[in-house]
């Protein structure tokens, strides 16, 4: 495809948390559906420009012309997550919107139990609930403003393991990422009507790194799919949710080949 046939988009996306696995998965799969990117990272500054090279050259094939930016930013200091927030709205600003707002960034660390101190509580809930809500807020008008037929789409991203069931060693990230499901159901109320807003809650997606391979055995023979599930997995609900689900808001949507089941 030529590039003078390209269709020109004015819809756009936010990702967070878009350098490397599900995050750079979410980006490729919105280029492709026709989405202007807007990207963060907090470390990750080459990885994010290379996801934002991916997405341009995806979006290319198939058939649209978009643009790639990248930011740095750090969840857990709010300042900046004001900041930053503040600043979209800005470049928006009265008629621009954002379309598709994708909360993935996160912070997957242990903490054992006995040494754990408020500071490890307070970052983890900065990261998965105090920061997204702050940013999903500054950018309400941007949102709202979204010709999408169903209005824009708010995607947290929460824990299977989170919602009912405990995990020894992880108590600041389980207790934030149990937060998310709540703050999902506020924020479709509080953006209602003219924003959706939804929750994945993972199970397996991909293996943290060095994961052993009894650990993974033992968690797939509980798991009725008897497999793992992958970044595009995640991809796709999310586009699902933004393009297709225009009647369904408030919900958390388990993406765990029925884990939670056993």
């Amino acid at each position: 495809m030529t590039e003078s046939r390209l269709h020109v988009v004015c819809r756009t996306a936010l990702v967070t948390g878009a350098s490397h696995r599900v995050g750079r998965a979410i980006a490729l799969e919105l280029a492709r559906a026709g989405f202007n990117l807007e990207l963060t990272y907090r470390t990750r500054a080459e990885e994010c420009r290379e996801t934002a090279r991916c997405a341009i050259e995806a979006a290319v094939l198939a058939g649209f012309e978009i643009t790639a930016a990248t930011h740095a930013l750090d969840l857990s200091d709010t300042h900046a997550v004001e900041v930053f927030a503040q600043a979209r709205a800005r470049a928006c600003g009265t008629t621009g919107s954002i379309d598709v707002l994708v909360h993935n960034a996160s912070e997957y660390s242990a903490h054992t139990f006995g040494s754990t101190v408020a500071s490890d509580l307070e970052t983890a809930h900065r990261i998965e609930v105090v920061s997204p809500f702050l940013l999903t807020q500054a950018l309400r008008e941007p949102l709202a403003r979204s010709q999408l037929p169903g209005g824009a789409s708010v995607v947290f991203f929460s824990d299977t393991y989170a919602l009912g069931r405990a995990r020894a060693g992880f108590t600041p990230y389980m207790l934030a990422k149990a937060s998310v499901e709540t703050l999902t159901r506020q924020l479709a109320v509080e953006l209602a009507p003219k924003v959706r807003v939804h929750c994945i809650a993972p199970g397996v997606i991909l293996w943290p790194d060095h994961f052993p391979d009894s650990a993974k055995e033992a968690i797939l023979a509980r798991t009725p799919l008897a497999r793992s599930g992958s970044a595009e997995d995640a991809a796709r609900l999310v586009r699902f949710l933004a393009l297709e689900a225009s009647f369904v808001t408030g919900e958390t949507i388990r993406l765990d080949g029925g884990r939670a089941l056993r």
